[in-house]
């Protein structure tokens, strides 16, 4: 299941408002790879922000006494190839004013009409606090009432590819830390895919490093004075910590190690990546995109990934982009779904993706060339 449409409002009503909206009024369209891209502030980090809060809101993690802003609004559209959920919550000073959950136009959960799976379970309802969504509820066992949300929700993992803090930090404990099956941090990822698939696992990932140009024989996890960490073999010759690699290197490690787990687990798994290609020569960027989308186009993972770097973009196909404008208090989305014409109307301009952001052709498509030309 991924996260197929969103809508998204904060600070409703205040000098502050701001919201995500697709053109013409319409949603925000994603599909299994999303390339999010824009001029400056135009809103990429702060989308990730918005995903990354309603994951962790779905999952339990955190509840409305940590959201962003007191208030806002969330309408959102998860896909399957057999079924669809439509979302809407609301909240004020950060109590829930409006939650409505659809299965298949099908209305399943309704706070406010006290629609609440069945009738056996309503009265959980009035178990609910008012910062808490009732989505996220779970029996007495511990089973949620809405699993396919909430476990997108706990599938939800950040990939910085401009942070140095995973890959300067050992873990302190690579076994015990295995309990979750969606922890994919990569030393403890790494040693549960050792574990369960064998050398196999451990050969895709050497096979990807080989194929961007890192010669690594081995891969292991290794004991240092600061706890354990990721340990690679180049040339068969000598071995390199997590640490003194590049950060190129560890971070195309850690995503081929991600990548290969989630195949071979069929697991679900949405993915923010900030900054991607950072730290990564030109080929190199070129070759991890192509394999990122190829291990991911019609799997179970869903990618949302941002970057200002022109070679990212035009190593992407604009069927994947989201290109996000700015207006006043608006990041409003241009995308594949929603402005199908324009974006294929680019191809025959001969110009480089990059250049479907730097002109504005996104907008208006044709006319945008005309207007100069006049």
């Amino acid at each position: 299941m991924i996260l197929s449409a969103l809508k998204y409002t904060r600070y409703t009503g205040e000098p502050r408002e701001w919201s995500i909206i697709g053109r013409d009024d319409d949603y925000a369209y994603f599909g299994n790879m999303n390339l999010l891209v824009g001029k400056n502030a135009s809103g990429k980090s702060r989308t990730l922000n918005v995903i990354r809060e309603i994951a962790n809101l779905l999952a339990g993690r955190i509840n409305l006494k940590q959201a962003i802003s007191p208030s806002g609004y969330y309408e959102l559209i998860f896909k399957n190839e057999n079924y669809s959920y439509k979302y809407i919550f609301a909240f004020k000073d950060k109590i829930v004013t409006e939650e409505i959950l659809s299965y298949n136009d099908k209305v399943i959960l309704d706070r406010n009409k006290k629609i609440f799976i069945d009738a056996e379970k309503q009265k959980v309802l009035s178990e609910v606090g008012d910062n808490e969504l009732a989505i996220a509820l779970s029996d007495t066992e511990g089973n949620v009432y809405y699993p396919d949300l909430v476990l997108w929700g706990r599938s939800l993992r950040n990939h910085m590819f401009a942070s140095q803090v995973e890959k300067n930090q050992p873990v302190k404990d690579y076994i015990q830390a295995t309990e979750d099956p969606q922890d994919i941090e990569p030393v403890h990822t790494f040693f549960k895919g050792r574990k369960l698939f064998g050398e196999g696992f451990t050969s895709e990932i050497k096979a990807g490093m080989n194929e961007l140009g890192y010669s690594i024989s081995d891969i292991d996890i290794r004991e240092t004075a600061e706890g354990y960490s990721l340990f690679i073999e180049e040339n068969g010759e000598y071995a390199v910590s997590q640490r003194d690699m590049s950060q190129g290197m560890f971070r195309a490690l850690s995503l081929f190690i991600m990548l290969c787990y989630a195949r071979m687990s069929n697991l679900s798994l949405c993915m923010l990546i900030d900054d991607m290609g950072e730290g990564l020569d030109f080929d190199r960027s070129q070759m991890i995109i192509d394999m990122v989308i190829k291990k991911i186009n019609n799997s179970n993972m869903q990618f949302f990934m941002t970057s200002n770097d022109r070679h990212v973009m035009n190593q992407i196909s604009l069927k994947y982009w989201s290109v996000i404008s700015r207006d006043r208090s608006r990041s409003i989305f241009y995308d594949y779904q929603n402005s199908k014409e324009i974006f294929d109307d680019f191809e025959y301009t001969g110009l480089n993706n990059f250049d479907f952001l730097a002109t504005d052709f996104y907008k208006e498509g044709f006319g945008i060339i005309n207007d100069e030309n006049n």
